[in-house]
């Protein structure tokens, strides 16, 4: 709150410096700088009314002001290009904003209510108008409520609720009739999972900022069913110590079973309390704010929430990842998903331990163990390619032994991966000699090297070569490497090679 006044008091200067140019103008304060001081400062614009009229200058104050700042920062509940993509945009704008009986009991799954127009979507699907509604429409991060509208003639599937200028648009399977009087029914278990993963956002937020600092703020957000996740400000990657130390105050939490409250003050005396902390989600519309009380924490939040925080069940933190520089995501489950989580983790590691033949607590030691063994047979065996190659190199018996303008070379077929050609290449190459090493394994491939002063260019020949069974390849004048999908063709390719060091190196 402190620094929030701190922040007044610069934007009150800020204002005065405005007044002033444009006094000089004669213009009016234009709205883009009224939502800049709004945003910046926290200056509302009765404030700048109030210092602009002493320097006889004009404020452009829109009717719409808080939802121009919402739509800034992607917190309105609909854009106007959203709702004009609608092709019955202009319809919708008669209709009454829609009464949100969610906010008014948000355990409540079944309500009635009459159906105030229904528009064909053209794709099978129509969107329904009700006067009002316990469906959710999507917004915040949280995913929008499904479930099922009955009359007494039909019953439809509720599949979307998206909200537009306060009207709340549901997408049904089916057509329950305008003017119906119909009963509704949310899909209970859908709809307190969304409940836990929202409370729990504010909770795992709230214990980062406790373990991390108080640098850390919500950067964007995303609640499912069975998982979340929340982007926060923080300058570095979160130590598994971390992690474990934010699950432990999040689910110290949980277990205090505190209740989940909300109200709706007016915007300014909420600021003036809270501060811009607020606003972590985005910047709600309208003169009065709904704010979520969850233990310590308050956030400006329009979504639906547990009563109590025993309610979310229990947090776990499944994963943490920097997504960007100064932004970290943490992953995580609330409730029966949390729980589900868990057990997944329990049954991988029980699999792990099965498969290694040991006891679960000591698979991380033995996993250690093996990959600490898997290296060095790699090694071992990677010194033994090297020896088998030298082998290879100086008794090459069953290589053709050429001169090539005055330097040796060996032209050998060798049945074996790429690293061992290019070892017993490396192998000839130090002995002098020119190395031109073929091999059948996955199709015909090539590597030669050349000793220094050779005339010989590796990637000319490697080139010449890989053409002849239907590749390519090349590389740097002393050691090139390719191939082809002709492996039938490899010996008569080999065969060839000497002309071909003979026309290279005369070339």
């Amino acid at each position: 709150v402190e620094k929030y006044r701190e922040t007044l008091d610069r934007g009150g200067r800020r204002v005065e410096g405005l007044a002033e140019q444009y006094a000089d103008t004669g213009d009016a304060i234009p709205v883009e700088e009224l939502v800049e001081l709004y945003d910046s400062h926290g200056i509302q614009p009765d404030m700048v009314e109030d210092v602009a009229a002493e320097y006889g200058v004009a404020v452009d104050v829109p009717d719409d002001f808080y939802s121009v700042v919402a739509e800034r920062h992607g917190g309105a509940e609909a854009t106007e290009e959203a709702a004009e993509a609608r092709p019955y945009a202009d319809d919708l704008a008669e209709l009454p904003e829609t009464d949100r009986l969610y906010y008014e009991d948000q355990e409540r799954t079944e309500f009635e209510a009459v159906v105030l127009d229904v528009f064909e979507r053209g794709d099978g699907r129509y969107d329904v108008v009700l006067d009002g509604t316990m469906f959710y429409p999507e917004g915040g991060g949280q995913p929008p409520d499904h479930g099922t509208l009955s009359s007494d003639e039909a019953t439809v599937e509720v599949s979307d609720a998206q909200i537009v200028d306060g009207v709340v648009v549901h997408t049904c399977d089916g057509d329950p009739g305008k003017g119906e009087f119909v009963r509704g029914q949310i899909d209970a278990t859908r709809r307190r999972r969304l409940m836990r993963h929202h409370t729990a956002t504010h909770i795992v937020v709230h214990s980062a900022r406790q373990v991390l600092g108080d640098h850390v703020r919500q950067a964007g957000a995303q609640k499912g069913t069975e998982s979340s996740r929340i982007d926060v400000s923080h300058y570095d990657s979160v130590s598994r110590a971390e992690v474990k130390a934010i699950e432990h105050r999040a689910n110290d939490v949980v277990r205090g079973n505190t209740a989940v409250t909300q109200e709706w003050p007016d915007r300014n005396e909420a600021e003036a309390e809270h501060g811009f902390d607020l606003y972590q989600g985005g910047v709600p519309t309208g003169e009065n704010i709904r704010l979520i009380h969850v233990d310590d924490d308050v956030q400006a939040c329009g979504g639906t929430h547990v009563a109590r925080t025993g309610d979310v069940g229990a947090i776990t933190v499944l994963s943490t990842e920097r997504v960007q520089d100064g932004v970290v995501r943490f992953t995580f489950a609330a409730g029966d998903a949390a729980i589900q989580a868990t057990q997944d983790t329990e049954d991988a590691l029980r699999e792990a331990a099965d498969v290694l033949d040991v006891a679960p607590e000591t698979v991380p030691e033995t996993a250690e163990r093996f990959f600490e063994e898997w290296k060095e047979r790699g090694k071992t065996i990677e010194g033994l390619k090297e020896e088998l190659a030298e082998v290879r190199a100086t008794g090459s018996a069953d290589g053709e032994e050429l001169d090539v303008n005055g330097t040796p070379a060996v032209v050998q077929r060798v049945d074996a991966d790429m690293d061992e050609l290019r070892a017993t290449a490396n192998a000839l190459v130090e002995e002098g000699t020119i190395a031109v090493i073929g091999s059948g394994v996955d199709g015909a491939t090539f590597v030669v090297a050349t000793p220094e002063g050779s005339a010989v260019n590796a990637g000319e020949v490697v080139s010449r070569l890989a053409a002849k069974v239907g590749g390519g390849g090349g590389g740097p004048p002393d050691f090139a490497q390719g191939g082809g999908p002709d492996a039938d063709e490899l010996d008569e390719a080999l065969e060839e090679a000497p002309e071909v060091l003979r026309q290279v190196a005369d070339a």
